[in-house]
């Protein structure tokens, strides 16, 4: 069925909301396309008549909740975790805009919405997770606590219980996810709440003139730039932003920033 632009998107969200939540609510449609209730339920009446075989009510838990039906299959949105956070966030601006970065994260929808209700729920979850070192997974439970984007990835920060530690985990190498019970609970991850300063400064190697060109093009001609970020995820901004942690070694034209110092900022809940 053919379908325009503005039901495209709609029934889109529904369905990356289907697959990967587990559920579609009238208030989720109100928030993302900022309608009333009861557009918001013509919206869900129309999907629903179009894909009949795809939902299927929630008993027990109100109106306007619906459940994807064991013969799911979305007739509008292509499943990809990129795709899903992508429509769960803001709203899409009317220009045009063409994006170079891929996504090479592959996850089963089945598998992402059982990590994101346990962190949704604060459960845990028992998983098959798959490393270089283990390349045929190795059994762990974990406590979920947030989704990071970092460059090609999808990954997931965790409280390991078997290592006492929170560790992030590559989502594409969660290879099975149940949900379980909590055996510790679940401590204070630090170095996620810590926020810290990233000092950034031109790399020493370059040329004056190169230096200059590059604190024009993202300093707005300052020395340096200052950038915000959980302790956690320094690494992945370094990497993302192509900054040398070691000068000496770390050269241009590979690397046109060097990371200069580390400043504490505060701890966010």
């Amino acid at each position: 069925m053919a379908v325009d632009d503005r039901t495209r998107m709609q029934f889109e969200f529904i369905e990356m909301l289907l697959a990967y939540e587990g559920q579609v609510t009238n208030q989720r449609l109100r928030e993302k396309f900022g309608v009333t209730s009861v557009q918001a339920s013509r919206i869900l009446s129309s999907y629903r008549e179009t894909y009949s075989h795809n939902t299927q009510p929630l008993l027990g838990q109100g109106r306007g909740r619906y459940a994807p039906t064991a013969r799911f299959k979305p007739e509008v949105a292509q499943l990809s975790i990129e795709g899903y956070f992508r429509s769960v966030g803001a709203r899409l601006d009317h220009v045009v805009v063409e994006d170079t970065q891929k996504d090479f994260t592959n996850v089963d929808p089945a598998l992402f919405r059982v990590i994101h209700s346990a962190m949704n729920h604060r459960h845990a979850v028992r998983i098959l997770y798959r490393s270089m070192n283990h390349p045929d997974g190795l059994e762990r439970v974990v406590h979920p606590q947030a989704f990071v984007f970092a460059g090609r990835r999808w990954h997931l920060r965790a409280f390991d219980e078997s290592t006492a530690e929170h560790r992030d985990f590559n989502l594409a190498r969660i290879w099975q996810a149940e949900s379980a019970s909590k055996n510790t609970d679940t401590p204070i991850d630090a170095d996620w709440e810590e926020r810290v300063h990233l000092e950034l400064r031109t790399h020493p190697s370059l040329t004056p003139g190169q230096q200059l060109l590059i604190r024009d093009e993202l300093f707005k001609g300052a020395i340096g730039r200052r950038v915000t970020t959980r302790r956690a995820l320094i690494r992945y901004v370094l990497r993302d932003m192509e900054v040398a942690e070691d000068p000496k070694i770390q050269q241009p034209p590979e690397y046109q920033l060097y990371l200069h110092r580390i400043e504490p900022a505060e701890f966010v809940a």
